[in-house]
C-alpha cells in the first residue's frame, strides 16, 4: 500500500489539509490536536457510525491526551432536517458548550452536511473537521464546503458555505460497508473523470468492487484524484458562481429522481441515471458524439446503471422537480454537457446550460 497521500485545499482564506490513506488514525490525532489546542471537541455521528467507528476515533485522540464527547442522531437522509439540526444544537448548549468548540463530522455525507451545518450555525460558527466514512463523502460531500438540510422543496435547499479546518479519509472506514453503498460513491468519482480526468478511469477498472481493500492502491488513487479536481475547482469558484458547477453534471436530473424516490435511491445511483439523460441531451444537440456516448452507458452499465432505472420516474414530474431545483435559474433548466469524454463545454464561457424542457423531455422520453 502507498504511503498516505497529503496535500492542500489551496481555498484562498480558508486552506485546509486533505489526507487519504489506509490506517491514518495517528494522521487524525496529530490534525485534531492542531486543531483542538484548548478547545473541546464533540464528535457529531449517525447512530450507526457512531456505534461502529465512535469508540475508535475516541481512544486515538485520547492516546495524544485529547478527550471528546460523542454526540449521535438517528442514520438516513430522512433525518438531515432542521429538526436535527436544531435537537443537535440544543444538547451542546445543555453540555455547555461554547465558543471554544471543535466539531468532528464523523460519518457519510448526511452527518458531514449535518455536523458542518451545526458547526456553521452554532454561536454563530466554530471549526469543524471532516472524517468521512462512506466513499461517497470521501470523493464529494467532505470536499468544499457546502454544508446544510434537506427539506420537503429539495435537496439541501437550506444551508450555507463552512469551510472544514481538515479533511482526513482513512479508507479503513469503509470496511464493511454495503456494496451498493460503494458504488453509490464510485459513480460520483466516476461522474468527476467523465467531465475532466479521463486518465483515471482506469483505476476505476483496477478496482475490486467486492472487496475494494483488496485493490488499496487503485482506491486511494480513485479517492485522491476526485478530491484533488473537487478542491482545485472550489479554491476557484468557492461560491460556485460559474466553474463550480462543473461538479453539478448528472445532478440536474439525478437531484430531481433522488427526491422523487423520496430519497430512497442512493445519491451515486441518481447522479447516474442523470448522466444517461444529461449526455443524451448532449448527443442530441450535436455536442457529444454517439461513441463517447455509448462509452459513458458501457462504464455506467457496469454498475448497474441503465435506462430501465428511469422508467418509475414520470418525466413531467421529473421536469417539474428540476425547475425548482437549486441550480436552476429563474425556473430555467441548466446542465453540464460533455463534449468529449473528459471534456465539457464551455461554450460562451459557461460551465452550464440552458436547456429547454422539450430538449429534456425528448432525451429522457428516447431511453424509456
Amino acid at each position: 500500500m502507498s504511503a498516505a497521500i497529503k496535500f492542500s485545499s489551496g481555498i484562498p482564506g480558508a486552506d485546509y489539509p486533505i489526507v487519504v490513506g489506509l490506517d491514518i488514525g495517528s494522521e487524525l490525532a496529530t490534525l485534531v490536536a492542531q486543531e483542538a489546542k484548548d478547545k473541546r471537541i464533540a464528535i457529531i455521528s449517525d447512530d450507526t457510525v457512531g456505534s461502529k467507528w465512535g469508540a475508535g476515533v475516541v481512544e486515538s485522540l485520547s492516546s495524544v491526551g485529547l478527550a471528546a464527547e460523542l454526540l449521535t442522531f438517528p442514520a438516513g437522509e430522512k433525518n438531515k432536517h432542521q429538526t436535527t439540526v436544531s435537537a443537535l444544537q440544543d444538547e451542546l448548549l445543555k453540555k455547555k458548550y461554547g465558543r471554544d468548540t471543535l466539531i468532528l463530522a464523523l460519518g457519510g455525507g448526511v452527518v458531514g452536511d449535518v455536523a458542518g451545518y451545526v458547526a456553521a450555525t452554532f454561536l454563530r460558527g466554530v471549526p469543524f473537521i471532516q472524517i468521512p466514512t462512506t466513499l461517497l463523502a470521501m470523493v464529494d460531500s467532505s470536499i468544499g464546503g457546502k454544508v446544510g438540510v434537506d427539506t420537503s422543496h429539495g435537496k439541501n435547499t437550506v444551508g450555507a458555505f463552512w469551510q472544514p479546518r481538515a479533511v482526513l479519509a482513512d479508507l479503513r472506514l469503509l470496511e464493511g460497508l454495503p456494496q451498493r453503498e460503494l458504488v453509490s460513491g464510485l459513480l460520483e468519482a466516476i461522474k468527476s473523470f467523465f467531465t475532466s480526468d479521463k486518465d483515471a478511469l482506469t483505476f476505476v477498472d483496477a478496482l475490486n468492487i467486492d472487496e475494494p481493500l483488496s485493490t488499496p492502491d487503485a482506491l486511494q488513487e480513485i479517492v485522491a484524484r476526485s478530491v484533488k479536481f473537487k478542491a482545485g475547482v472550489v479554491a476557484r469558484d468557492e461560491r460556485e458562481e460559474n466553474e463550480r458547477r462543473i461538479l453539478n453534471f448528472g445532478h440536474t436530473v439525478g437531484h430531481a429522481i433522488e427526491l422523487l424516490s423520496g430519497f430512497t435511491m442512493p445519491h451515486g445511483f441518481a447522479v447516474g441515471l442523470g448522466i444517461l439523460v444529461e449526455t443524451k441531451i448532449a448527443e442530441d444537440l450535436g455536442m457529444l458524439s454517439s461513441a463517447d456516448r455509448a462509452y459513458v452507458v458501457e462504464h455506467l452499465s457496469r454498475f448497474g446503471v441503465t435506462s430501465d432505472g428511469l422508467k418509475p420516474f414520470d418525466v413531467e414530474k421529473v421536469l417539474e422537480a428540476m425547475k425548482g431545483d437549486k441550480k436552476a435559474k429563474a425556473g430555467a433548466i441548466h446542465c453540464v454537457l460533455l463534449n468529449g469524454i473528459g471534456s465539457v463545454s464551455t461554450e460562451g464561457g459557461q460551465f452550464a446550460h440552458a436547456v429547454a424542457a422539450d430538449a429534456v423531455r425528448k432525451a429522457y422520453l428516447s431511453l424509456l
